[in-house]
């Protein structure tokens, strides 16, 4: 089937809601067990468009320069929706990267241009039943420079001889995703003898997130466009880096704080420096698509946390899944933690620390390997109803990520463990490890 214009490939598509795979699976591809999400995209091209199945290079819509995507979406409990996962595009050839400069069109896309068929993905049903909702036209062009930026980050680390480091909370929209056939596949890179993992390009799902939601707002509070959060950060914390928290938050609020010092007076001096987390996104479209928590965190004159990092408050049922297919196992490997340090010596207090200026953290594939244990120890302990399973700290060796309460001391967090699906305990980092990441960022 030929489209002339675009305008006519969107209006052929309209067909397409509320259809079903099985309906356009005129090969009998999808069967009761097929867990291949692949072939939902061929499915589409040759049962709905009536195109040939191939593996060329060009767009699927080579005249329009258009191309096609068939992507699942869940629905959050909170009533909004995301994107099931990243968007998997070309291998990334470590041998040959370092020769290559970036072109949007040849590169990694097919197109800039992109038709997103969007399914719902539920877990209860066959992939043969999953209902198509609706489709969306998406040009790329307008974050071109972001993407660029991303993929030269990639190039860097490949040139620095690190590409077994890679990790894909590096970059922002296109990211360095894990490709092998099981997580043991090593490949050789160029400029070191340490094996790496195979990775592909992808668009990460918190980019796809924001494209799903079509929240497309261009500029932020002053104007500039920066290609990663720390930039944008580090732009909002400079001119008070040095100084102390209380004068700092005197300085941004024009009050005064008499009394004891707020336990959360880093986070009141990030909200007014840096915008509350909901303001966010409204601020600068990076915020949109680009899984990041902005973390405050004291650390003493060597630089050592004073406090274990924490994660938000761990759901039972988000345990359902194995490791491979989780919520948790897709967050740590996108997500990029920019992490504000005040310093002080022993003795200082809570607002007497000095802003030392802000640091990203990224985990590679040991990192999520090492997570993935205190993972399923956690879903043996929700499998088996018994909180003694929980990992708790030094439960084994080489622990770096573990369960701690959250929130008020003496809220028995662990006995009311299992009465609701939204516990009182949480994932923190173990402190000797963040330390490690923190120096790892300096490097």
């Amino acid at each position: 089937m030929n489209f002339n214009t675009i305008d006519e490939l969107l209006e052929y598509t309209k067909q397409i809601r509320g259809k079903t795979f099985k309906e356009f699976d005129i090969n009998h591809i999808l069967t009761s067990d097929s867990k291949d999400k692949g072939n939902l995209g061929k499915i589409i091209e040759t049962g709905f468009y009536k195109y040939p199945n191939n593996n060329k290079a060009e767009a699927d819509f080579a005249n329009l320069g258009v191309e096609l995507k068939v992507s699942g979406y869940v629905k959050n409990k909170n009533g909004t929706i995301s994107a099931k996962e990243r968007l998997v595009l070309g291998k990334i050839d470590y041998n040959n990267i370092i020769h290559e400069e970036f072109n949007f069109s040849k590169l990694i896309f097919k197109s800039k241009k992109i038709l997103i068929i969007w399914y719902e993905y539920d877990r209860e049903k066959e992939y043969k039943d999953f209902v198509i909702t609706d489709f969306q036209f998406y040009d790329m062009t307008g974050d071109s420079l972001i993407i660029k930026n991303d993929f030269e980050l990639i190039k860097q680390k490949v040139l620095d001889g690190k590409a077994h480091l890679l990790s894909e909370g590096d970059t922002s929209y296109l990211g360095a995703c894990t490709k092998g056939a099981t997580g043991k596949d090593r490949t050789t890179q160029p400029f070191s003898t340490e094996l790496a993992m195979p990775r592909a390009y992808s668009l990460k799902n918190s980019y796809m997130t924001g494209v799903l939601r079509s929240v497309h707002l261009v500029l932020d509070v002053d104007n500039i466009e920066y290609k990663t959060i720390e930039e944008y950060v580090f732009a909002q914390i400079q001119k008070f880096i040095g100084k102390r928290q209380l004068d700092i938050f005197e300085q941004v609020t024009s009050k005064k704080i008499t009394g004891k010092t707020p336990k959360q007076l880093n986070k009141m001096i990030s909200d007014e420096l840096i915008g509350k987390d909901e303001e966010l996104p409204k601020k600068n479209p990076l915020f949109q698509k680009v899984n990041y928590i902005i973390k405050n965190l004291p650390v003493n004159e060597n630089g050592y946390p004073i406090e274990r990092m924490s994660f938000r408050n761990l759901i039972l049922s988000e345990f359902k899944d194995d490791w491979e297919d989780s919520f948790w196992k897709n967050y740590f490997e996108e997500v990029t933690l920019i992490v504000i340090c005040y310093r002080g010596n022993k003795g200082s207090k809570n607002g007497e620390r000095i802003l030392e200026g802000v640091k990203q953290i990224t985990f590679n594939e040991s990192d999520v390997e090492l997570f993935g244990r205190t993972y399923n120890q956690v879903k043996k302990a929700i499998e088996n109803h018994d909180i003694s399973l929980l990992p708790q700290p030094k439960r084994f060796e080489g622990q770096i990520l573990e369960v701690a309460p959250k929130g008020q001391k003496g809220d028995d967090a662990y006995i009311n463990f299992f009465k609701k699906d939204v516990t009182k305990v949480c994932f923190m980092l173990d402190k000797d490890f963040l330390f490690a990441k923190l120096n790892e960022s300096s490097d």
